[in-house]
């Protein structure tokens, strides 16, 4: 599972990662985890998919943007797409 955690490095995108590593934790999943706060990259994204900063991406799905999940929702979530694999 490959998920994606973006956002310029603010407060928001911290609260973000947070709670998507305490999931992951919680869960014991195994996942690539990738951080994207590089403008640039995150310029390549929204060329692709509008996306609105923090954003979750988990496996080319966005699960959350614009706001921040909360680790419940992003562990509902994770379960969800382990139990479909």
């Amino acid at each position: 599972m490959k998920i994606m955690v973006v956002g310029e490095e603010d407060i928001f995108q911290q609260r973000l990662l947070k709670n998507t590593l305490e999931a992951i934790k919680e869960l014991d999943c195994e996942c690539q985890l990738e951080v994207i706060h590089d403008i640039k990259e995150i310029m390549k994204l929204e060329e692709s998919e509008l996306i609105i900063t923090p954003a979750l991406i988990v496996d080319n799905h966005i699960l959350c943007e614009g706001h921040i999940c909360d680790k419940e929702h992003i562990k509902h979530y994770l379960l969800t797409v382990m139990k479909g694999k």
